[in-house]
């Protein structure tokens, strides 16, 4: 509830504050759980890509965002789901896996902080875990904007990725590695094949 009401107050305010332009929208699939990945390098990005996706968008977001009840409870109805970036935990994976198996949308920004340009030897290579785990493709994405005010906000969206050959499979960390590296590597190309 609180999620579709943000979404159409938030939208509204982009609407005058920013021209999007969006490319590739007909690559996210309409059916069954997807992650969306994307570069980070503003804030805004956390609301630009949930404003862009057809789906409502379940963002990991640091554990340190939900202390204290009324930002627990805040993040908990948008959805967002906490993670320790440096330890992630059992319970957090298994809330992934259940979000990606009931249809819904991840978002993830695989290189944790912002960075003004996407560096593809800085990666986590969880996204690649659960997207085998969860059974979901991998949707690359790249935003570029000033952000300044009545700037324009270009997103890039790339085919979906998917690692189906590792459903069910032990899969070992150098694999989770190269596939990690196959979605920045996507998310790079994003960036330069976009309007600047």
């Amino acid at each position: 509830m609180l999620y579709a009401f943000a979404r159409v107050v938030v939208g509204f305010i982009y609407k005058i504050l920013f021209k999007t332009k969006v490319m590739g929208l007909e690559n996210i699939p309409r059916d069954g759980g997807i992650i969306l990945c994307c570069n980070h390098q503003s804030y805004h990005d956390v609301v630009v890509l949930g404003l862009t996706s057809p789906k409502d968008v379940h963002f990991l977001a640091k554990k340190e965002l939900f202390k204290g009840k009324f930002f627990n409870k805040l993040f908990g109805s948008l959805g967002a789901i906490p993670v320790d970036r440096e330890k992630p935990s059992m319970d957090s994976l298994k809330r992934v896996v259940a979000t990606l198996k009931q249809g819904d949308a991840l978002g993830i920004f695989m290189q944790g902080g912002r960075q003004k340009q996407v560096d593809t030897t800085d990666y986590k290579a969880g996204v690649a875990l659960f997207a085998v785990k969860g059974q979901a493709p991998i949707v690359p994405v790249h935003i570029k904007s000033s952000f300044k005010l009545f700037a324009p906000i270009y997103v890039n969206i790339g085919k979906p990725i998917s690692f189906e050959e590792f459903y069910g499979a032990k899969v070992r960390s150098e694999q989770l590695s190269e596939m990690a590296q196959q979605v920045i590597d996507a998310i790079a190309g994003l960036g330069e094949g976009g309007a600047a």
